[in-house]
């Protein structure tokens, strides 16, 4: 139960209550596939307990590695009924990556998918901390446990461990665009105000709602699960985000919300199912990652209607502001001149833009986006990185942005991605922005490259539409005709497709790498 001095309780609570609330409903669906909300508790429970039996004590970290499949959920809040706290490992990370997630964390148990089998060999000598394996598979494989023997006999009642507001709920691990990624501590109170406030706001969840899950769990989708939970709906999880598959289960299960990536509302417009698809129950489309690019979001509302909603959040500050429906509108040019915001603060999210010495900045002036809130993180999981982000109880983003007289949020960039050339402050995602305007560029990567004179040269990696041709200096120009020529790209490379890390996110860090290798850093 909440302590006397939190209203917030641990999230197990929110679950139980909805599934004594919907014990009949349908809670989860994948593939053919699914559980009611009792089945749900009742696999929850027996994980719990399971878990317990094999010696997870309260406070013990548990890695847990899984694609997009029917029991990650139940997984997860069964590590929590047991006391341990889930190490939220992104299912598309490379083997080192999960390696140190393991080890950072010093995670003693790893529930993991059979299809992550060869990184847990590749990996498991090297996490000496890690003493117990339990795999979800039909085969077994080596020292791990088996999941449905570990779980399948213990019993569905509850566990009885007792929960505190202010014990470790989750450790979660930033994207590491920018570096190495950092272990991050969320509490029980933070956690649940994280997921229900902000999933509520930006979600606007209705009773019943079934949202579609295509995004990995393991990112900013699973925000969305508890409150369609809370709400007696349906979460229907996809096993990626392939846009046919989307498209087609909108109309099977007649889905009315989901979450992505930008790149997948790009690639939804342009997919050759896409003027067929029954997608007329689809009331909401969430998106985050990054905003879009105007252009791009103006065809989407024309295609769609006004269903988009823009979510801008961190892993160490929270979800900090959303881009409302009725925010997304063509017929009024404030509104149309919004559109490459982020929104406007949610409810008890305060928002203040601070220069290089912590200084509180003016309407209209760029710098680092900082926010103060209950769910944001409790610090990083090294607190010797404590005082790089948090100050004065601001949690500083590491994001450039500003906000206008009316309160919207514009975000400018990355506050390491920044390109500085001949002394010059270039933002990538404004280039991006200009390069997403013309007809034949489908996605675009804008970074810094070094440079003899300049220090750094902007350079733009751009993946062109199917059956477009444009050269170099064609979009060169026409970044010089819209921002300037210390703004347009030197050199522009074509390719097929940009990396994306583990987040979804386009992996700068990745492009970045061939052109700064055997340089003691990269920037100059």
């Amino acid at each position: 139960m909440p302590s006397q001095n939190s209203l917030w309780g641990p999230v197990t609570e929110v679950l139980d209550r909805a599934c004594t609330y919907f014990a009949e409903r349908v809670a989860l669906i994948a593939g053919e596939r699914e559980l009611t909300y009792a089945q749900l508790r009742s696999l929850s429970d027996r994980v719990g307990n399971g878990l317990i039996g094999q010696g997870v004590g309260k406070g013990d970290r548990v890695g847990l590695l899984m694609p997009n499949t029917l029991e990650y959920l139940p997984t997860q809040y069964g590590i929590w009924k047991a006391g341990a706290v889930p190490v939220q490992m992104a299912a598309r990370a490379a083997a080192e990556d999960h390696r140190y997630f393991l080890t950072e964390s010093g995670a003693t148990t790893l529930i993991y998918h059979y299809s992550f089998d060869a990184i847990v060999a590749e990996i498991r000598d090297r996490v000496p901390a890690l003493r117990t394996l339990i795999r979800l598979g039909d085969q077994p494989a080596g020292e791990a446990l088996d999941y449905a023997e570990t779980f399948g006999a213990q019993p569905d009642s509850a566990p009885g461990i007792e929960l505190a507001p202010d014990d470790t709920a989750q450790i979660m691990f930033t994207s590491g665009s920018t570096g190495t990624p950092k272990g991050v501590v969320f509490t029980h109170e933070r956690l649940s105000h994280f997921l229900i406030t902000a999933g509520l706001e930006i979600g606007d969840t209705r009773p019943g709602e079934i949202f579609a899950h295509g995004a990995p769990l393991t990112h900013f989708t699973q925000i969305f699960a508890l409150p369609t939970f809370l709400r007696g709906g349906t979460n229907v999880i996809l096993p990626g985000l392939d846009v046919g598959t989307l498209l087609n289960a909108v109309a099977r299960h007649r889905v009315t919300a989901t979450a992505v990536v930008p790149t997948v509302i790009y690639l939804m417009l342009e997919h050759p199912e896409f003027a067929a698809a029954e997608l007329a129950l689809l009331r909401t489309v969430i998106y985050a990652g990054s905003p879009m690019a105007p252009d791009r979001l103006r065809a989407a509302i024309e295609a769609l209607g006004s269903v988009f909603v823009q979510a801008y959040a961190g892993t160490e500050p929270g979800f900090l502001s959303c881009l409302r429906k009725e925010d997304h509108r063509l017929d009024d040019p404030a509104a149309v001149a919004r559109l490459g915001s982020a929104g406007r603060p949610l409810f008890n999210v305060g928002i203040s833009i601070q220069d290089d010495d912590d200084r509180h900045l003016p309407v209209g002036e760029a710098g680092e986006i900082c926010a103060r809130q209950l769910g944001r993180m409790s610090g990083y999981l090294d607190p010797a990185l404590n005082a790089e982000a948090l100050r004065d109880d601001w949690v500083h983003s590491g994001d450039i942005g500003y906000v206008d007289e009316a309160g919207y949020l514009f975000l400018v960039d990355r506050k390491k991605d920044l390109v500085v050339s001949g002394g010059f402050n270039v933002f990538p995602r404004q280039v991006e922005d200009v390069l997403a305007g013309h007809a034949a560029v489908a996605h675009s990567a804008v970074i810094g490259i070094p440079h003899a004179k300049w220090g750094e040269a902007v350079h733009a990696v751009v993946v062109r539409k199917p059956g477009h041709v444009v050269e170099p200096e064609e979009l060169i120009a026409l970044v010089k005709q819209h921002k300037g020529s210390v703004w347009a790209p030197k050199t522009v490379e074509f390719v097929d497709a940009l990396p994306l890390n583990p987040s979804g996110k386009v992996d700068k860090k990745a492009l970045r790498a061939p052109h700064w290798a055997g340089r003691s850093r990269q920037v100059h």
